[in-house]
């Protein structure tokens, strides 16, 4: 039984660096972009299919960027993470990341969303690379990530380039959440923080309501729009996970 211990350490060590709950907010994003979207042929939910694991690919890839990036700064204040902990080799992280990437701009190609996949991995890199240390750009960014990651989804709705203005909107009003959470969050780790870690996973938490909203809010694509509510079990998952798998 002991030689079997060390593998599923690794394996919990990865889930840690995936930050396992959010990758459960990711497929709502791209869902509720898709449905906002003008009307489309049945093909178009073929794209939904290749647009859904597109975003979760590039959301996880951005995790690993972005702890891989950190890793000086972890191995000085969080040793306990993944990386400086040595749980996970920075080396199988960044070959991860890069596979992700590929994965995930090959079916954004497929789904006819690469138009808005390229400009949102830049947004991630941006962001990984120093953007999030920026007052201001930092939480814009982030921001940007996920109004992106909902766009994916409306442009994989059609092969039409033209967003319509409601998955436009939805953007907005999703990036702009992400973007007060994550100045929030800014110093979620120092002690006496207002905002905790735990109190920001419970804030992340609230973006799968906010997006079953959004899917609601489709009312042109009755009773697709009901799908939905299929997201609001996923929040009650979230809690559950966030108490071992930290969302921030």
């Amino acid at each position: 039984m002991e030689k079997y211990l060390p593998r599923i350490q690794n394996g919990e060590a990865w889930l840690r660096l995936l930050r396992l709950p959010n990758l459960l907010t990711v497929p709502g994003d791209v869902l509720a972009g898709f449905l906002l979207a003008s009307a489309t042929a049945a093909a178009g939910w073929t794209r939904l299919l290749l647009a859904l694991p597109a975003g979760l690919f590039l959301y996880a890839a951005g995790l690993l960027f972005n702890d891989l990036f950190d890793y000086a700064e972890d191995l000085r204040d969080r040793p306990e993470r993944p990386l400086p902990s040595g749980d996970v080799s920075r080396e199988a992280a960044a070959a991860t990341a890069l596979v992700f990437l590929w994965v995930a701009t090959f079916l954004a190609a497929f789904c006819d969303a690469l138009p808005v996949a390229i400009p949102l991995i830049l947004c991630i890199l941006a962001y990984d690379i120093g953007g999030k240390r920026q007052r201001i750009l930092g939480p814009l960014l982030m921001g940007a990530c996920r109004a992106g990651n909902l766009l994916l989804g409306a442009a994989a709705a059609s092969a039409d380039s033209r967003l319509a203005p409601a998955p436009i909107a939805a953007a907005l009003l999703l990036g702009l959440y992400i973007a007060a959470v994550t100045r929030l969050a800014r110093h979620e780790a120092q002690p006496g923080a207002k905002f905790t870690p735990r109190l920001i996973g419970k804030l992340l938490g609230l973006l799968i309501p906010l997006q079953a909203l959004l899917c609601a809010a489709a009312v042109h694509r009755f009773p697709a729009n009901l799908l939905g509510l299929g997201l609001l079990p996923l929040l009650r998952l979230h809690r559950s996970l966030a108490t071992r798998f930290p969302p921030s």
